[in-house]
């Protein structure tokens, strides 16, 4: 808040006259950039090159602003545009190479039957389509361009697995395989990891792993500023934010705190060998967190001001008193534990050496060994959905380890299938048709991006990538 009314009256026309000058040139501007040999040359396919211009011409149809590009340049969004234009690049090659067009009756037909371009009484309105245009901003080329491009892509698809119709054989073992009913036996590992460790064993842990256990200790000065500290008012006046711009300019200039203190009779607090620990001060915690980027500094808390000055930051392990230290221990050297135990077991599982006489002893006849029929595959109502994928792929007889929607972990054993017959006509029966023809197509259609993954060399030009990176920010 105190933040707004501080920049208010300089943010708002700076902001918009930076807005006009900027954003006509942010696009077109960069000739000079990219200029001489193969610097023009984002990325290759093959012999095809996608050059600066393909890369911009592209980052403005998607209207993504110089704010957004900027924002996100650390989240690689530049390489996610030049992986999209790849992509677009490699199935246009393709669709060239096989002869694939989109017909001007398609184009036709697509655009005077889609709905958003019927009037009243459900025929084409060319007002429609213009106003459609306009309101986004597009040319009526560009529109059919991406109609056109969009149709010969799902030709493309159609090509490759149009008509694929799986076997009855595949149908019926894909349904018999999602919708199988599985008995399962298990243990909740919960109730057997070990929950109590002695003195020697917390002092064995604490020496193996001294140097994760340390903490950031640090010294620090700090304050609240207020108006009634710095100006004798109440008021977040011009005069109280005038001195919190001068204390701005002092700590750029290099003051310290008890220099800047002196200087406008500043009351401060100090705080020995302090770590964040939940307390309660969350002041304390917000500076803590910042230990390791700045020394000093003045932040915006909304309703006040709070400066801040670490002295100090030493690494020290805590001493096992400290309860929240204690607390923190104790569930590390439990998760150690408890990483350790379902270590042994799967390795066991898989080397197949983990047997029903094992079972048997973890339960050790106090935990008792339980019984559940799970329906089908989709059905998480106690194992979570990523575990019942990996239920759902082992044979009769052997031994998993999956958790609950919970996160609690089991030891589980697959007792027995039960299959349930197969209606190709029924409802049912219709939707795993269905289903497994889109599998046998996503097959072939991963079959066929490996094809043109040897057909095509991709080879991008990170210099000029990098180039592209700099100018944006």
């Amino acid at each position: 808040m105190l933040g707004k009314l501080r920049n208010f009256s300089k943010s708002k026309f700076a902001g918009l006259l930076i807005a006009i000058i900027i954003i006509p040139f942010v696009f077109w501007g960069m000739g000079s950039v990219f200029s001489g040999g193969n610097t023009n040359s984002v990325a290759k396919i093959n012999n095809e090159n996608i050059s600066t211009q393909d890369f911009i011409e592209y980052v403005n149809e998607t209207r993504l602003t110089p704010e957004m590009l900027k924002e996100n340049l650390d989240k690689n969004i530049l390489q996610e545009i030049l992986s999209q234009i790849i992509s677009t690049t490699l199935l246009s090659l393709e669709i060239n190479e096989l002869g694939l067009i989109a017909s001007d009756k398609f184009l036709f037909n697509n655009i005077t039957n889609d709905k958003k371009f019927l009037d009243e009484s459900g025929k084409f309105s060319r007002i429609k389509y213009e106003k459609f245009l306009l309101e986004n901003n597009v040319s009526a080329v560009t529109y059919e361009k991406k109609l056109k491009d969009a149709n010969l892509q799902n030709n493309l698809f159609k090509y490759v697995s149009g008509g694929v119709k799986s076997p009855k054989f595949l149908i019926e073992n894909f349904f018999m395989e999602e919708t199988k009913e599985i008995e399962v036996s298990y243990l909740n590992l919960e109730n057997i990891y070990k929950k109590e460790f002695t003195e020697t064993e917390i002092d064995k842990f604490i020496l193996e792993n001294r140097k994760d256990l340390e903490k950031d200790y640090i010294d620090v000065l700090y304050a609240k500023l207020e108006p009634t500290q710095l100006v004798d008012s109440n008021e977040f006046n011009s005069d109280f934010f005038k001195i919190i711009d001068n204390i701005e300019n002092d700590i750029a200039e290099g003051f310290d705190l008890k220099s800047l203190s002196n200087k406008y009779k500043i009351n401060l607090k100090e705080m020995k060998n302090y770590y964040a620990r939940n307390d309660g001060n969350e002041n304390l915690e917000e500076i803590y967190s910042y230990r390791n980027e700045q020394k000093i500094d003045l932040l915006d808390k909304e309703d006040y001001f709070l400066i801040y000055e670490i002295k100090r930051i030493e690494k020290i392990l805590p001493s096992k008193e400290d309860k929240l230290f204690a607390e923190e221990l104790l569930n590390k050297i439990k998760s150690k534990n408890k990483f350790n135990y379902n270590k042994e077991i799967l390795k066991k599982i898989e080397k197949s050496e983990f047997n029903d006489a094992d079972f048997l002893k973890i339960s050790n006849d106090k935990n008792k060994i339980e019984k559940l029929t799970i329906k089908s595959k989709n059905d998480n109502s106690f194992f979570n959905v990523d575990s019942l994928s990996l239920l759902y792929t082992i044979p009769k007889n052997d031994f998993l380890l999956i958790v609950d929607n919970d996160k609690n972990v089991y030891l589980t054993k697959v007792e027995n299938f039960n299959f349930k017959n197969f209606n190709d006509i029924s409802e049912e029966g219709k939707i795993y048709t269905s289903r497994s023809n889109f599998k046998l197509k996503n097959n072939i259609s991963n079959s066929y991006d490996d094809i043109l993954n040897s057909k095509y060399k991709v080879k991008v030009n990170q210099n000029t990538l990098d180039r592209l990176k700099n100018y944006f920010k």
